[in-house]
């Protein structure tokens, strides 16, 4: 829904400058796990000023979130990229034990921010405005527990933060083409299996 049409309704619409609660979050996840409700975003290109912490920030803040996708981003075995933002001095470390970590499962490769490039991110890498590196772990077959795969990424040194979320309310709002399903979960899934 737009700004304007909004207005039209009669829904007050604020930017988030200032407010330490909000009720309601809106977001176009990349993917949502089936029967979790864990998403991934950020796997799309990063346009100008957006930012993985600053989406993040707002959708911790709301009371409840809402993802609003269509069917095909709602699978039950995710697999390809989870988003990890780096500190841009050292991201090679970080990279390094992130490809450890996952090891056989996923490769790790730096964002290019023009064309495709190696998995250094060739002579011109994604840089935030915050001056972050964007690193894809890109999962070559399903993730069997993407919660465990968000708390290994936040125990590496030099992650700043991923794509991953969890481990809040939120209700996933689902277009296909037979009509809309709205499910709801009361808290994302959490870590609990130390399989990946």
């Amino acid at each position: 829904m737009s700004a304007s049409e909004a207005a039209k309704s009669g829904i007050p619409l604020n930017d988030y400058q200032g407010y330490s609660q909000i009720d309601f979050a809106f977001d176009d996840a990349d993917v949502i796990e089936e029967d979790t409700l864990i998403a991934i975003i950020g796997r799309r290109k990063l346009e100008g000023g957006e930012s993985i912490i600053q989406e993040k920030f707002v959708l911790n803040a709301a009371k409840r979130l809402v993802f609003i996708i269509t069917e095909n981003k709602y699978k039950g075995a995710l697999d390809g990229s989870v988003p990890v933002l780096v500190q841009s001095l050292n991201w090679m470390e970080a990279a390094e034990e992130i490809d450890d970590l996952f090891l056989g499962d996923a490769e790790v490769w730096r964002r290019p921010s023009i064309g495709h490039a190696d998995p250094l991110g060739g002579d011109f890498p994604v840089v935030t405005k915050d001056g972050h590196n964007v690193l894809d772990v890109i999962f070559t077959s399903p993730i069997a527990n993407l919660a465990q795969v968000a708390e290994s990424l936040d125990r590496v040194d030099g992650v700043v933060d991923h794509g991953v979320i969890s481990k809040f309310p939120c209700t996933a709002v689902i277009a296909s083409e037979s009509g809309v399903s709205v499910i709801e979960n009361v808290i994302t899934n959490v870590a609990g299996d130390p399989a990946i």
